[in-house]
């Protein structure tokens, strides 16, 4: 079987979720990847097929999508050569980890593409939504990548089609200690308004930020950039986590057993569902860091972890769950016919 994996490259965990799948792909048939977005920082140790530019989201410096900066770079023109270019109909099965350009190729050509991402997980009825109303939000979280199917990936199987997070080797395999420091990772604020905030908060803090270019310490504060090697040892070995509400690093937080805390970007419909879903599992949740939000942090800093939470691997039951999807496809074609 021929199939295309295709992943949204704007950000680490759709990379990251990759990484840990495509060993188990491969052994299904031929795999060929395609990566869109250039926001990651992540390594990609297998061979990538095809590069796009696609559509990328740009965040503010205070914790939100910055609608301006996403839509001036946002290139038309080249999104719909990337559509007309890609071709979909050679390949037996189509997957798209939320990636734009395999979607809409496959739905302008009438060949069907599964998806297989968080997002998909999230807008399904069944899994926790923010309770406040972002119309923008839910319409690309339905509209960005069209599907008729789609398997998900969610902090707790909400529905038959949805399962535990993927987590990968790195950090199935580690053994964590509880540290001295506190690991920090919101990418949405940048370095300056985070080393002035967090100058005042007593403790540790290893922040990484994508605005340095080189490992800075001043005080109680350590920067890293993006990408460190660093970063997952000091995820290991952290005694609490502070992070956007975003999907894998919360997941592996979890995984990991580490007192977490997570503020949502500010006007980002899917990290507020996110938000919503760790909420009920009893994690902190603060919608933004000020001076009231202040006494928050430092007392979650002296607290111990209460959240208790069970994982189990079921990515081999995603994947047999999308195959049967394949097959059901299959057999439904006689009857089109």
């Amino acid at each position: 079987m021929k199939i295309l994996y295709a992943i949204q490259g704007t950000g680490n965990g759709h990379l990251s979720r990759a990484i840990a799948l495509l060993p188990t792909l491969n052994q299904r048939g031929k795999v060929d990847v395609l990566i869109s977005g250039n926001q990651s920082h992540l390594v990609f140790p297998y061979p990538i097929k095809f590069q796009f530019y696609g559509l990328t989201f740009v965040s503010s410096a205070k914790g939100g999508i910055h609608l301006m900066k996403t839509i001036k770079g946002f290139k038309p023109l080249r999104f719909l050569k990337e559509l007309w270019t890609l071709p979909v109909d050679e390949y037996d099965l189509v997957i798209s980890d939320f990636e734009p350009v395999s979607a809409w190729a496959c739905k302008l050509r009438g060949v069907t593409c599964i998806e297989m991402s968080h997002q998909a997980a999230v807008r399904v009825f069944g899994s926790p939504k923010t309770p406040l109303w972002f119309p923008v939000g839910r319409w690309i979280i339905k509209n960005y990548c069209p599907s008729k199917l789609s398997v998900g990936f969610h902090f707790e199987p909400y529905t038959e089609n949805t399962f535990y997070p993927i987590i990968r080797q790195e950090i199935l395999r580690a053994k964590p200690t509880k540290g001295d420091h506190t690991l920090v990772y919101l990418t949405a604020f940048n370095c300056g308004f985070l080393k002035t905030f967090f100058s005042q908060l007593p403790g540790k803090f290893k922040i990484y930020s994508n605005d340095i270019t080189q490992i800075e310490s001043k005080d109680n504060l350590e920067f890293y950039p993006l990408g460190t090697d660093s970063f997952i040892s000091d995820l290991i070995n952290s005694n609490g986590v502070i992070c956007g509400a975003g999907f894998e690093l919360p997941s592996e937080a979890l995984f990991l057993n580490k007192k977490l805390l997570v503020i949502p970007y500010a006007n980002h419909y899917e990290q507020h569902c996110n938000a919503q879903a760790l909420k009920q599992l009893g994690v902190k949740v603060l919608y933004e860091l000020n001076q009231n939000t202040e006494i928050q942090i430092v007392s979650w800093c002296l607290e111990e972890n209460t959240v208790a939470y069970r994982w189990a691997n079921q990515m081999e039951l995603a994947i047999d769950r999308i195959f049967e999807a394949v097959d059901d496809m299959r057999d439904l074609i006689p009857l089109i016919d």
